[in-house]
């Protein structure tokens, strides 16, 4: 069971902020559409792992933010707080769907890609949703997508 919550005003100025510093690392701006910039934190994350480089904790913050904001604005989901099992815990900030039966944490999903030795599939997972092609569960469940 999940329970879902809006975030707060302040959780909302703070990931939008993180958003704008992910913006200027990549050299974009708020104009450039959401599958530019999910491709282009893709080929950074890319570019980071390749050269054997981590991400300190104000790229991967930015960049999660930033990836959060593009299934905002280009996949109308929004932002909430989800706790699941009754347990605080286990909780966590992220993206859900139009009926909440999605989430997606980015910035756990950047740095679980960057502890990883698996793909970078933050283009693959946006386009797959953009075209129809998510698993679907029930409404407000909240379930995992990565």
């Amino acid at each position: 069971m999940a329970e879902i919550n809006a975030i707060s005003e302040d959780i909302q100025k703070e990931l939008e902020q993180l958003a704008q510093k992910g913006l200027a690392l990549l050299s974009l701006s708020e104009h450039t559409s959401p599958p530019e910039i999910v491709a282009a934190i893709t080929e950074l994350t890319r570019d980071y792992r390749a050269n054997q480089r981590m991400m300190d904790d104000d790229v991967l913050y930015a960049l999660g933010a930033l990836l959060g904001w593009q299934y905002v604005k280009g996949l109308n989901w929004h932002w909430g707080s989800v706790v699941w099992d009754f347990d605080e815990a286990n909780g966590a900030i992220g993206v859900l769907n139009h009926d909440n039966s999605l989430f997606n944490n980015p910035i756990g999903w950047m740095d679980n890609i960057m502890a990883s030795e698996g793909g970078v599939p933050f283009i693959l997972s946006y386009n797959m949703i953009a075209a129809g092609q998510a698993p679907v569960f029930e409404p407000n469940s909240a379930s995992g997508l990565y």
